[in-house]
């Protein structure tokens, strides 16, 4: 079964790059990811070097499935994970796959429902492992934990990007609140739980992702809307900050330290 599941984790990686492949070369539907974001551009929309951090998060994600492949043919010491993560990973993927496929083909409101899918999938995994709160070997928090924590951390704020993105498809004028009320307000949300994740769950690695995307926020606003680019930055720096501070308190549990130390775990 862990072999198996092994297997199915990394051709669920491999099917999710070839398919974003093939959509970001324009050969479904004959448009890309980014041509189809321009239509549905808003203010938290971040600048479009952002979204280069996928190729971080594919890499990352071959070398934790690469990983699973390694312990489950080999009898390793660190299949558990591979055992509690289960088929959730797969359906992370398959769900991610399905949303490039919805969102060049403009079905807005059917991507945030994946988005969302994917979103409970990956923190079913965080959950299913305790990451981040038990002292684990490197090799399982640098191939297993540091990934998901990549790949979930943009998640969670390509979530809230999409949901802005089908209220502006949708042509919702936002109550009242205007359009910078609400991005200021989406940014304060991304900022909390960036905090929540940092101190309660000790997920540096998830918040330095919403850190690029608040200063891809700050970068692209910078010039035309002063506020929200303020605030995006202001909120960089305060989670960055978090991650300092929570780093070097616990720093004698870093698995870097402990090693650099000779200190055995």
């Amino acid at each position: 079964m862990i072999k198996r599941l092994a297997v199915f984790n990394f051709i669920s990686v491999l099917i999710t790059i070839i398919t974003n492949y093939f959509v970001q070369t324009g050969q479904i539907n004959d448009t890309t990811v980014g041509e189809v974001s321009s239509k549905y551009s808003n203010l938290f929309t971040p600048a479009d070097y952002a979204f280069s951090i996928w190729v971080l998060i594919f890499l990352s994600l071959l070398v934790f499935s690469g990983f699973m492949l390694h312990q489950a043919f080999t009898n390793g010491k660190h299949t558990d994970f591979i055992k509690d993560t289960s088929l959730w990973f797969v359906v992370a993927n398959i769900g991610t796959s399905l949303w490039v496929i919805f969102w060049v083909y403009e079905f807005v409101g059917f991507s945030v429902v994946l988005m969302f899918l994917i979103l409970a999938k990956l923190l079913k995994i965080i959950l299913n492992n305790n990451m981040e709160i038990w002292d684990a070997p490197f090799k399982v928090i640098a191939f297993y934990w540091w990934p998901i924590c990549l790949y979930s951390g943009w998640i969670t704020i390509a979530t809230v990007a999409n949901m802005a993105a089908w209220l502006t498809g949708i042509g919702w004028d936002g109550a009242i609140f205007s359009e910078v009320d609400w991005t200021i307000i989406m940014i304060g949300v991304a900022v909390m739980v960036n905090l929540a994740i940092i101190h309660l769950r000790n997920m540096r690695e998830f918040a330095l992702v919403a850190v690029w995307a608040l200063i891809a926020i700050y970068i692209r606003h910078q010039e035309n809307q002063e506020l929200i680019s303020k605030v995006a930055l202001a909120g960089a720096i305060l989670i960055f900050l978090n991650i300092a501070y929570h780093g070097f308190i616990n720093r004698k549990k870093n698995p870097i330290y402990r090693l650099m130390h000779g200190q055995k775990f």
